[in-house]
């Protein structure tokens, strides 16, 4: 390098030895020097000394130390850095230049120009993990290499503040030493001075280390105040809201981020997600467009927009984003179940099972594709394939009173009572509280005659819901027909009978049947008759039920309360089910709605980025 160029190049490279080029460097710098740089002004401004008299006082020049060539191509190569490995070739080169010797002020420029490169190096391998929006599948190899150069760094400049925060960031992902990241990260705040835009940086490493809520929220809003625009720490907040199902104050920071980076693909989705959530699904789609438009290869903002059509009943143009996210990325498990569960939803069920199928190929007990298999199986009555699903989803979550519940539902259906209470007691010794399995629990002991066991399930489920009309008929039902006269209640048979009445707005046969039951038990013959033939009357065309009402109503006009039979064999499972008895809920059936898919797309952590391995707790 000529020495005019060398000279400028010092003044300029000095501040990025010390590692100060994109704000990652230390915060104190040396003094630029220039020790190849002769002090002109110090020359004599004497006549010009003749031929042979300058040739007499002429000294020899002084010997360039050995290593200063190698300290000069160093230079050189740092000035042509373009990829990851040329900082290599710049270390090696400021490593042989002070081994093999330089004067003071050189081996101080090298050792700084060492120290700076390593800052450099560590900063693009950061840049690497942080800066993209897919994620890098070697991230966690490119956090080692980065974390090797910056312990180097730190015990060459403990005070480097910049260093601390990068090591706070790496160690802050999965597998990390979280300790480590938020001591780290805490340096980092002490070092960093006045430079607001990373003293907010780690502070949202700090919050996203805290466990309690009320201090994590306390530190984002710390980091917003320090960087009001940045959307980095803006996103962050977003969605620590978001998970925190804050959408309100999770559209605002969302919104600026948006703002701050228009050409985001991935705080457009966030943005899209926290509007997804609120239900306000025309500007969730907006966002998520815009996501689509800046990143037209990714399956995610399909996905999620096609979540927004289901939820608008446009399925046509729902299967279109799913289709596309499909091509991208083939053996999504993801957007094949959607696309299985709108296919199910509009009663193409032989294409949902062919997605199903797709899916449970590659993973063949992932547990949202063995659910919705079973479901449908038990639409098309075929129990057995449905509990076989459950059955091996409830060996997978033996504790999940959901998957217990509907197991219990399936045996209930398929005429199994006694199966079904075991797997409702299960559910219940879990949760007490469930109503689905208070329901198909009672619904099970009256199959089997334990009506007193139904009873206490059926008032327990009324204390849970007073105004469900399937718990009010049921319990209504055996008050006034139990054959067990310690059971039977006509008066207040009557009252709940009349409560699920009004419910349905007097629309229901089978309830206004069982108002004529409880009645018939009060010694009220006459409105048993009335109300029983209101209830032949709007029995419909089914002719089992109709000659049933009839029965009922031939009992009253003798003056006879009408009985439910005490048992029922189940040995050789031919169950008939209890004749006045309204089925069990549908609600334990757990068919996902696409804004339920949505809100667990969301990430547990609360990282700076939305799809990126290290925004998992």
């Amino acid at each position: 390098m000529p020495m005019f160029r060398r000279a400028w190049f010092l003044s300029l490279l000095l501040p990025l030895a010390c590692g100060a080029v994109s704000g990652l460097g230390a915060e104190s710098e040396a003094p630029a020097r220039r020790p190849f740089v002769e002090d002109g002004d110090a020359a004599e401004k004497s006549q010009p000394l003749e031929p042979a008299e300058a040739e007499a006082s002429a000294e020899p020049p002084a010997a360039e130390p050995a290593g200063q060539q190698d300290l000069n191509d160093a230079i050189d190569a740092k000035l042509e850095v373009d990829e990851l490995d040329d900082y290599g070739r710049v270390l090696e080169l400021c490593r042989k230049a002070i081994d093999k010797g330089l004067d003071d002020d050189s081996r101080k420029f090298a050792e700084n120009l060492y120290t700076g490169t390593l800052v450099d190096r560590a900063g693009m391998l950061v840049e690497a993990i942080f800066g993209g929006q897919r994620v890098n599948p070697q991230w966690q190899q490119i956090r080692a290499f980065a974390m090797r150069d910056l312990e180097e760094v730190i015990r060459r400049e403990p005070k480097m503040g910049g260093a601390h925060l990068m090591i706070a960031r790496l160690q802050s992902l999965p597998g990390g030493d979280r300790e480590r990241a938020a001591i780290s990260a805490a340096k980092a705040l002490g070092l960093l001075g006045d430079d607001k835009l990373r003293r907010a940086e780690a502070t949202v490493v700090l919050a996203e280390l805290e466990q309690d809520l009320g201090e994590r929220e306390a530190l984002y809003d710390a980091a917003v105040e320090l960087a009001p625009r940045d959307s980095d720490v803006r996103r962050a907040r977003g969605m620590f809201h978001l998970t925190g199902d804050n959408f309100e104050k999770a559209r605002a920071d969302l919104k600026v981020a948006a703002e701050e980076e228009p050409r985001d693909a991935g705080v457009h989705e966030a943005l899209g997600l926290a509007c997804l959530m609120d239900e306000r699904l025309e500007e969730a789609r907006a966002a998520f467009s815009r996501a689509i438009e800046l990143e037209p290869d990714a399956a995610g903002p399909l996905l999620q927009r096609a979540r927004t059509w289901a939820l608008d009943g446009e399925s046509e143009k729902a299967l279109a984003d799913i289709d596309r996210a499909v091509d991208i990325e083939p053996g999504n498990p993801g957007a094949l179940l959607l696309r299985a569960r709108i296919r199910q939803q509009a009663g193409d069920t032989e294409a949902a099972e062919a997605d199903l199928e797709s899916v449970l190929a590659g993973q063949p007990d992932l547990p949202a594709a063995l659910e919705l298999r079973g479901l449908l199986a038990a639409e098309r009555n075929d129990y057995a394939g449905a509990i076989r699903d459950f059955r091996r989803l409830a060996a997978k979550n033996p504790d999940d009173p959901a998957v217990l519940g509907q197991l219990g539902m399936l045996y209930l259906a398929s005429k199994q009572p006694r199966e079904a209470i075991q797997r409702f007691s299960r559910a219940l010794e879990i949760d007490a509280d469930n109503f689905p399995c208070r329901r198909g629990r009672s619904d099970a002991e009256i199959s089997i005659g334990d009506h007193a066991a139904a009873l206490d399930d059926l008032n327990k489920a009324h204390d849970l819901k007073p105004d469900d009309s399937g718990v009010l008929n049921n319990l209504a039902w055996l008050l006034a027909t139990s054959p067990d006269d310690a059971l039977r209640d006509g008066k207040r048979a009557v009252e709940l009978a009349k409560q699920a009445c009004d419910v349905t707005d007097w629309e229901e046969a089978h309830i206004i049947s069982t108002l004529a039951a409880a009645h018939a038990e009060a010694g009220d013959f006459e409105a048993a008759r009335t109300y029983s033939r209101q209830a032949v009357e709007k029995g419909g065309d089914d002719e089992e039920i109709r000659l049933q009402l009839e029965a009922e109503l031939a009992s009253y006009r003798e003056e006879k309360p009408w009985r439910e039979r005490q048992t029922v064999d189940d040995a050789a499972g031919e169950i008939s089910e209890p004749r006045r008895i309204e089925p069990p809920p549908a609600e334990a059936a757990r068919i996902e709605a696409p804004l339920e898919e949505a809100r667990a797309a969301v990430p547990a952590g609360k990282g700076f980025k939305p799809r990126r391995p290290f925004n998992d707790d």
